[in-house]
């Protein structure tokens, strides 16, 4: 019974159905084993040997798909980082794009103010002139 040692039940099925032997799921392991000791299609040692290969083959199999995980879990965490970098990218964007507009407005309000305080200091003036001559001309001429 030591050609079964390590050997699962998917494995013993696989070796079933080499052997040209019927089986099914409900088969369970122990009329598994009897079905392949039983079978005429080969010896113990060369059963040993086939369920050697089959075993190692799915051992082969899983090892693979387990290193596939591995990939796929790395390749997903570097899609994520890169998303989340891009995220950062587009907030820090759009931050210093609303600090240059906040910019803008404030330059724009002080550039109002002085504006509008040499208007003012204009009109000042202009009024301070004006009556200046204003009365001149009202003043009699002797």
């Amino acid at each position: 019974m030591s050609i079964f040692a390590g050997a699962r039940k998917c494995d013993l099925k696989i070796l079933a159905e080499e052997l040209r032997e019927t089986v099914n799921d409900s088969h369970k392991l122990k009329d598994l084993k009897k079905i392949i000791l039983v079978g005429k299609e080969c010896d113990e040692e060369s059963a040993k040997e086939w369920m050697n290969t089959i075993i190692n083959e799915r051992k082969e199999r899983e090892e693979n798909e387990r290193r596939n995980e591995e990939i796929q879990i790395v390749e997903q965490k570097r899609q994520e980082e890169i998303e989340l970098r891009k995220l950062e990218y587009e907030e820090r964007k759009r931050k210093d794009e609303m600090e240059f507009e906040l910019q803008k407005i404030r330059l724009g309000a002080e550039g109002r103010s002085l504006n509008s305080n040499s208007v003012a200091n204009q009109n000042v003036n202009s009024t301070q002139i004006k009556p200046k001559l204003e009365i001149h001309h009202l003043m009699q001429k002797i």
